[in-house]
Parts: C-alpha cells; sequence; structure tokens
C-alpha cells in the first residue's frame, strides 16, 4: 500500500516537471504568432456611453406656501397623498397644520370688531364738528350778533331821552326851577347813557371782527382733527381686516392641490447615511421648501453627467438611443437639447474630473414611466454606414505616422493608413489618403508587440530640420515662413506654402482634433513629423494620454533649441 503511494507521488512529480519544462516554450512560440483581425467595411458608430436618470422636463414644485409666524417657526405635514400617484388638476395633494392659524384668526376677529367701534366714533366726531361750525355760523353768531344791536339801540334811544332831558334843565335852570347840583345830574346822566351806547357799538365790533373769527378757526380746526383722526382709524381698521383676509388666506394654503396633471413624487432629502427631510404625517416643513414635485409624465428628460474629455463631443441636436432598466430591453430615441456650460458641483470624496450635466429629451415616452430611473443614454457622435475599419489595436504609429501590418501569405507588407476617427475600438480608415486595404485582408491585431516586423520609410533629415524651424519661427513670430510645406509629405496635399497644420497650436488643434474634444490623442498627432511628434508626446505634463493648446504651445517653444542640438 506504501508503496502505491509512492509511485503515485512520483508519477505526480514527473507530470508536473515534464510540463514546466514544456509550458514556457510553448507560450513564446503563442506570443510569437501574431494575432489576426479581418479589415471589414460596414457600420462605424462613435457613441458616447452615459447613466443618467429619468426627470420630467416640465416638473412643478409644491412648496409650503405658510409663511413663518416668528422665531423660525415651521408648519407640521398632517396628510399628504402617496406617492407615485396620477393626479388631476385641482386635486388634493398635502393638508398642513392650521390650528396656531385659526387661534390667530380668532383673536384677529376682536381686534377688527374693535378697530371698526373706534372708527364709527371718530366719524361720528368729525360729522359733529362740522354740525357745530354751521351751528355757530348761523345760529349763536346771529343770535348775539342781534342782541348786541338791540343794546345798542336801547342805549341810543336812552341817549336821546337824557339830551333831552338835559336840555329841558338847562331851561328850567335859567327860570330858576332848578338848581346848578340838578342839571349837573342831568348832565351825568347823558354821559352814561353815551357810555353805554360806545359799549354796546364795542362788543358788536369784538364779536364782529375777532370773536367770530376766533370761534370759525377753532371750529375749523376741529374738523380736520377729526377727519384726520377718522382716516388714521379707517387705515388702522382696513389693516386689521387685511390681517384678517391674510391669516384667512394662509388657512386655506394649508390645504394643497394640484395646479396641473401629473405623478406625485415626495421631495426627500437624503444626505449621506441622514434623512435631512422626509415627507410623511407630522414632519415639519419650512416656508418655502418644496414637499412634492409633479413631473409631467408626456414630457420627460434624461439627465446624464459627461465626462470632461468627452463633453467636448457631445452637442444639442444629436440623435440618442435610450435604454431603462425598469423597461426591459425596450430602446427609446432621444435627442440631446442641452449641455451645461459649467461643470456639476463636486464632492470631497469624489476624483477631481470634472462632469457637465447633459439633458436628452425623450421621444415619445411611454406609458408608466416614472421619474428617478436610472437610464442608459447613447449619444451618437458619428456614424458612417459604410466605413473601412481596423481594431484600434492594429494601428501602430512611428515617424508621424500610422500603419497596420498586412498578411501577404508568409510574409507581412506594412501598410501606411490615414485613421479618420475613433471610437476607441476600432478606427475608420481614410480611404483617400490611405494605401490600399481591402475587406478581409488580414492585419495584425497587436501591432506593437510586432513592431520588428513593419518596414518603415524613412524621412530626409533636411526635411525634419526644415519642418523644426518653420515651428520655431511660428512660435516666435506667428507667422509660417513663406516657403513652409511642412507636412505635405504626411498629408499628401498642397497648402499653399505653409502647413495646415503649423499655423499655429490652435490651428494644429482645429486641423487635427478629428473627435472635436479640444485636445489631440496619440492617434490625431499621428499626421506629424517623428520629431515633432516626439517633442508634443513628451508635453503631456498632467498625464491624461491628451494634449491641449497650451501643453502644444509649450513643447513647440522647445522645438528651436532641439534643432541647434540635434546632429
Amino acid at each position: 500500500m506504501l508503496s502505491n503511494l509512492l509511485g503515485a507521488v512520483a508519477l505526480i512529480g514527473v507530470i508536473l516537471l515534464t510540463a514546466w519544462y514544456f509550458l514556457p516554450s510553448q507560450q513564446v512560440a503563442t506570443e510569437e504568432m501574431p494575432l489576426l483581425a479581418d479589415v471589414v467595411r460596414g457600420l462605424f458608430e462613435h457613441v458616447v456611453l452615459e447613466q443618467g436618470e429619468v426627470e420630467s422636463s416640465n416638473s412643478v414644485e409644491i412648496r409650503c406656501e405658510v409663511k413663518s409666524r416668528g422665531g423660525g417657526s415651521s408648519t407640521t405635514i398632517l396628510d399628504v397623498i402617496s406617492e407615485g400617484t396620477l393626479v388631476k388638476d385641482g386635486d388634493w395633494l398635502v393638508t398642513l397644520d392650521s390650528s396656531t392659524l385659526e387661534e390667530e384668526r380668532g383673536r384677529q376677529k376682536i381686534m377688527v370688531n374693535t378697530s371698526e367701534a373706534i372708527m364709527i366714533q371718530a366719524e361720528a366726531v368729525s360729522e359733529t364738528s362740522k354740525i357745530a361750525r354751521i351751528e355757530y355760523l348761523k345760529g349763536t353768531f346771529v343770535q348775539e350778533e342781534k342782541t348786541l344791536l338791540n343794546e345798542i339801540y336801547v342805549a341810543e334811544d336812552a341817549l336821546k331821552k337824557s339830551q333831552l332831558e338835559l336840555q329841558s334843565a338847562r331851561r328850567l335852570l335859567a327860570k330858576g326851577l332848578l338848581t346848578d347840583l340838578q342839571l349837573e345830574a342831568q348832565r351825568f346822566s347823558v354821559a352814561k347813557a353815551r357810555n353805554e351806547l360806545d359799549a354796546a357799538k364795542t362788543r358788536l365790533m369784538v364779536l364782529r371782527d375777532y370773536t367770530k373769527i376766533k370761534m370759525v378757526t377753532e371750529l375749523n380746526s376741529d374738523i380736520k382733527a377729526a377727519e384726520v383722526k377718522w382716516l388714521n382709524e379707517q387705515d388702522s381698521h382696513a389693516e386689521e381686516v387685511g390681517k384678517l383676509a391674510e391669516i384667512e388666506a394662509q388657512i386655506k394654503k394649508c390645504r394643497i392641490v394640484a395646479p396641473q396633471a401629473g405623478v406625485v413624487v415626495y421631495a426627500n432629502i437624503q444626505s449621506g447615511r441622514s434623512n435631512e427631510f422626509i415627507v410623511e404625517p407630522g414632519t415639519p416643513v419650512r416656508e418655502q421648501q418644496v414637499i412634492v414635485r409633479l413631473p409631467d409624465p408626456n414630457h420627460m428628460q434624461v439627465k446624464a453627467k459627461i465626462n470632461e474629455a468627452r463633453v467636448n463631443l457631445v452637442r444639442p441636436g444629436q440623435a440618442v438611443t435610450i435604454r431603462i432598466d425598469a423597461l426591459g430591453d425596450q430602446q427609446l430615441r432621444g435627442e440631446v437639447v442641452k449641455v451645461n456650460k459649467y461643470a456639476e458641483p463636486g464632492h470631497w470624496w469624489r476624483s477631481t474630473s470634472k462632469e457637465y450635466a447633459t439633458y436628452i429629451h425623450i421621444l415619445d415616452p411611454p406609458i408608466g414611466i416614472l421619474t428617478g430611473l436610472t437610464a442608459e443614454a447613447r449619444i451618437h457622435v458619428e456614424r458612417n454606414e459604410s466605413a473601412l475599419q481596423l481594431p484600434i489595436q492594429s494601428v501602430y504609429e512611428m515617424g508621424g505616422r500610422t500603419f497596420c501590418l498586412v498578411q501577404d501569405g508568409s510574409r507581412w507588407t506594412t501598410r501606411e493608413i490615414s485613421v479618420l476617427s475613433t471610437n476607441g475600438k476600432t478606427v475608420a480608415i481614410n480611404e483617400q489618403r490611405s494605401d490600399t486595404l481591402q475587406t478581409g485582408e488580414k492585419v495584425v491585431a497587436n501591432a506593437r508587440r510586432h513592431a520588428n516586423k513593419f518596414t518603415i520609410p524613412e524621412v530626409e533629415r533636411s526635411v525634419i530640420d526644415e519642418r523644426l524651424a518653420n515651428v520655431g519661427r511660428v512660435v516666435e513670430t506667428g507667422e509660417p515662413s513663406e516657403n513652409d510645406n511642412s507636412g505635405d509629405e504626411v498629408s499628401g496635399e498642397k497648402s499653399s506654402g505653409r502647413s495646415a497644420a503649423m499655423r499655429s497650436p490652435r490651428d494644429m488643434i482645429q486641423r487635427l482634433d478629428q473627435d472635436h474634444d479640444g485636445k489631440l490623442s496619440s492617434a490625431e498627432l499621428a499626421e506629424l513629423p517623428e520629431p515633432i511628434r516626439g517633442g508634443l508626446a513628451q508635453a503631456d505634463t498632467n498625464a491624461d494620454g491628451m494634449i491641449d493648446q497650451s501643453e502644444i504651445t509649450k513643447a513647440m517653444a522647445r522645438f528651436p533649441q532641439r534643432q541647434n542640438t540635434d546632429p
């Protein structure tokens, strides 16, 4: 038994040693064999794929419109409609606690009644003051005037009698019938009557010229004061009535109804692991806080956040294919309607990469679609129904140009190609600026691992030096040389004595940026000569695999020094 066990262990050891001996050589042999891929012609799509969330483009926010009554007080939710309910215009949504407002309404009614009584009294005083003026002018003054006139008439009559008696006393004195003392007494009677007449006339003058004016002025002042007080009481009463009306309106706002048709969505707020606001009975609500949203199911959209590396590819009007997890494999049609010009707010736990909100209108949204559903948006950036295509791994870059390795029987043929566009998996070939490639030909899929099989034509050193010098002049003066034709050998086009790609960093971006993202990838730099391309490749200071305009400017500024130091 022991011998059998030792024999089995020995056999396993032999098998393992044999496998260890032969596997490396087989692996090397496998690695040396190129992986092949077919040159195909067909549909080429450049798609930006992002996740988003379904929302309504015509959503109404239902807010708490009950005002705070001081001290930052809030209102409590008593009852709320179930989330997801489809409501019509005027349907009940939320009931808020109105008990405090109803108590305040009772107190305010008392204030309104009190102010109304005071206002009525002020009105009566105003009317009484007007009547008092009329009473004085047409009653009291006339009566006092007539009394004084009567006194004057009596005083005049008494004066005449005293004067006649004085004359009679003088005749009697002359006859010796009266004494001088009696005559003197009659003279006093005349003087007294005259004084009484003057006094009566003075009182009449005072009544007409002073007393009347004084009394009228006082009465007019009383009238104006009473009118002002009445107006004040009217304003006070109106203010109290307005407060009562406002309380009544606030009580009505405690019963919230739908302003339009839609699906009820609670405006819950969650932050991290805590719930800041949950819509349910008993929850306090601040003034102007959103309680419910009513998205219109007939106007739906997807809000997707596009990474900054791809946001320049997305433009309004582009077609979008949308798939929503809740709807299974059903695909919806959409269209980009807006790309925000500002980045979304970041968080400390996220990366430094920026994201830009993009809004995609859903064409013909199906029945039952709800807000908040997760959606996959395929934004169609580019589409070519009949494009000659290669896998992106089959493209080899060298000397500022791009090549592929084609199987020709047992040999390998190098073909120069011009990349028209890429979607990250395959590249579309510009057939007018590439060596002939036929559909069905086999190309090496892992081109970089077989770089030794490529036969790359050399570019003359004088041409490279001339290109470098022209690039330096562009950086220093902003104008190219008159005989600058650098890049013509690569592009196969004449550009009226100057390279379209070498005018300035901005022109280089516009000329070579095939995917219009504002940056240049290694594939897009393939049209430049190797020395220039090599210098620009080192300009990727932020190591994001892309070169922007500022990095190109700095790299181009180094080209003249490189020309002087190159052998």
